[in-house]
């Protein structure tokens, strides 16, 4: 069952940018933050799950929740004000707040195709995608040429939103993020090739076949080109199978199977690479810290 973390419905969440961290959410919107500046601790071992609640791996702790998300992205924000502010322009991203951020993303639901009861009856296939309003996209786009060309850069010269994220780095310690996403998806594809898993997607494809649905892998069900996961209906039919789909991966232990090998080759790494772990938590939180401070001295925070 090779997976790749652009196969479709199968989510390791991503991260990009060596130094800068993950990605920034642009939004304005003003929140509540001195209860989420410190990154998270790893978690003990999981004896067992129950439902998508308990899908929390050990990198999950390395990396910004929602509201830390959503608290980078403000003062991501004013630094891109005040940048186009110096050039003469004044501009007003949306906002952005932390349930919009979770929402968009399905983090662990999603990492071993669809498991969530609740989503497959609603989104079969599909992923969530909440309404954007209007402007989220379009206020950069109103600007003048050279307003964007400030905003944007031109070859050779970073723009504001460039600048942005090496404002809230600086005196950040340098932590690989890029390392971390391969690291995240190679847990993945590794766990998905162990004896028991395997064992389980047997368990899994008999348990759809006697639902009515011939797949060999979960893969391939989600795959089934008679579900267009780029368009928006999703319909009656799509949203039965997945519903069956995610009713065999739990009954069979296919879930648990695939998370408990995730999460244990997760924790050796976390072992094993100690040293890159604590840069990554400490990149976080410095970069959480300058973010509050910097919120808090223009009185934005909650």
């Amino acid at each position: 069952m090779p997976l790749t973390r652009s196969s479709a419905g199968f989510r390791a969440t991503p991260e990009t940018g060596r130094h800068a961290g993950p990605p920034l959410v642009l939004g304005a919107l003003l929140v509540a933050v001195t209860a989420c500046t410190q990154p998270q601790q790893a978690p003990e071992p999981t004896t067992g799950i129950s439902g998508v609640a308990d899908l929390k791996l050990p990198f999950d702790a390395y990396k910004p929740t929602p509201a830390q998300r959503a608290l980078l992205g403000n003062a991501h924000n004013l630094v891109v004000v005040r940048c186009m502010r110096r050039h003469g322009v004044t501009v007003h991203p949306p906002g952005t707040d932390q349930e919009a951020i979770a929402a968009a993303d399905p983090g662990n639901t999603r990492r071993y195709g669809v498991v969530d009861p609740e989503q497959a009856a609603r989104f079969g296939y599909h992923l969530a995608r909440p309404a954007s309003p209007p402007e989220a996209s379009q206020w950069a786009a109103d600007l003048r040429q050279t307003a964007r060309r400030h905003l944007y850069g031109t070859q050779g010269r970073p723009g504001c939103l460039d600048r942005a994220p090496d404002a809230l780095s600086r005196s950040a310690p340098d932590a690989d993020w890029q390392w971390l996403a391969m690291q995240d998806a190679r847990t993945l594809e590794r766990a998905a090739k162990r004896a028991v898993v395997r064992r389980a997607v047997g368990k899994w494809a008999a348990c759809m076949k006697a639902a009515g649905h011939s797949y060999p892998s979960p893969e391939a069900a989600i795959a089934d080109p008679r579900w267009n996961l780029e368009g928006a209906e999703i319909t009656t039919e799509e949203k039965r199978v997945a519903v069956a789909d995610t009713s065999c991966k739990w009954s069979s232990g296919l879930v648990a199977a695939w998370f408990t090998a995730d999460a244990e080759l997760q924790r050796r790494i976390v072992l094993k690479h100690s040293d890159r772990f604590a840069d990554l938590r400490d990149n976080l939180g410095k970069r959480l810290d300058q973010a509050t401070a910097m919120l808090e001295r223009q009185g934005l925070t909650g």
